[in-house]
């Protein structure tokens, strides 16, 4: 008959840390759930259950973006967490931490951080002051990583992480970190890129030809009229045109440069920690994203500013007056991605 009793109470026990579990993780809801949300989170519960990792993490993110909830974050949690994705679950678990009501909710996300903070892995891409060019973007597996995750050892899942830095005018530079999945610190550091140099072919000779003797008075009476028409051609007109082009390109440059920086400062203000969940985030990624808008405009202006300086002064040199070596010049803009030039090509 104890026994009896026994065995009795035991199931009792294991009856009730099962439901106080199922409510902790979210299989329990003290308010209704969205339709939508409700059946892609009982779509992730299968899949897990049949060992598809990697497809019910996706259905718990989704069902939290149709509609955030602790419980729900928890087991997106727990789900990044038997995939082997330590940084992903730490950050599911600190989110459900910020929206949990419940406090048994509140004590497993946070024991559960608590417990992966110590087992995470970090990446640090290193750009120090000398090797921070003009005009230098990365890129983190090909999304764009902000300036401001620099010089910082911010949390990541295990894996191979690639690494490119582009800047105008310089080469592209690309590197693969592999991160472990748990307890390393990896760090890389970006070089100062190569610089393009712009080869130009050298002039192909000319056969010598017999020059038909001119007599003396001509020569001089040629020079004379040359003198006459004074040092501003045609060709210099144009170049001071340019000139004044390059100086409009280069304020506006300067222009959206200054937007740029007062965009991602404002960013930066509403959401400072990247490792805290914020508030104001997607107002902080709209800035963001106005500010690399900007920052490419003024590339562009800076671009167009350096042609037609470039422009300016080939036209200036070339339009000498001088009758005894003619120069026929063209000046051909030239645009590509990421800078901007010109072609200068004839006879000097």
């Amino acid at each position: 008959m104890r026994a009896r009793l026994d065995l009795q109470r035991r199931r009792s026990t294991i009856a009730a840390t099962s439901i106080a579990f199922t409510l902790i993780v979210g299989g329990g809801r003290a308010h209704a759930q969205s339709a939508e949300a409700e059946g892609l989170f009982n779509d992730g519960n299968k899949l897990m259950a049949e060992g598809k990792l990697a497809q019910a993490c996706d259905a718990f993110e989704a069902s939290n973006r149709v509609e955030p909830r602790a419980g729900t974050l928890n087991r997106l949690g727990e789900c990044h967490e038997q995939n082997h994705q330590l940084a992903s679950a730490w950050s599911a678990y600190k989110d459900a931490l910020t929206r949990a009501k419940d406090p048994r909710k509140r004590e497993f996300a946070a024991a559960k951080a608590t417990a992966l903070e110590a087992r995470l892995s970090y990446l640090t891409v290193s750009v120090s002051d000398e090797n921070r060019i003009d005009g230098l973007t990365l890129t983190r597996d090909g999304k764009s990583f902000d300036p401001m995750l620099w010089n910082r050892a911010l949390p990541v899942d295990g894996g191979d992480y690639v690494i490119v830095g582009h800047a105008p005018g310089h080469e592209e530079w690309q590197t693969t970190a592999h991160v472990p999945i748990e307890g390393a610190k990896v760090s890389v550091a970006v070089p100062k890129l190569k610089e393009l140099i712009k080869l130009t072919s050298p002039a192909t000779p000319q056969p010598a030809t017999a020059q038909p003797t001119t007599p003396a008075v001509t020569e001089r009476t040629d020079r004379e009229a040359v003198r006459s028409r004074g040092m501003f051609t045609t060709r210099r007109r144009i170049a001071i045109g340019v000139a004044g082009a390059s100086v409009i390109g280069l304020v506006a440059g300067v222009i959206f440069g200054e937007s740029s920086k007062g965009k991602q400062d404002d960013a930066f203000k509403r959401c400072p920690d990247p490792a805290t969940p914020c508030t104001q985030a997607d107002q902080a990624n709209a800035l963001i994203k106005s500010s690399h808008s900007r920052s490419l405009e003024a590339n562009v202006a800076f671009g167009i500013a350096a042609a037609a300086a470039i422009g300016a002064g080939v036209l200036w040199f070339t339009g000498a007056p001088d009758a005894e070596n003619p120069r026929r010049v063209s000046v051909v803009p030239s645009v590509a991605p990421g800078e901007t030039g010109v072609v200068v090509m004839g006879r000097f």
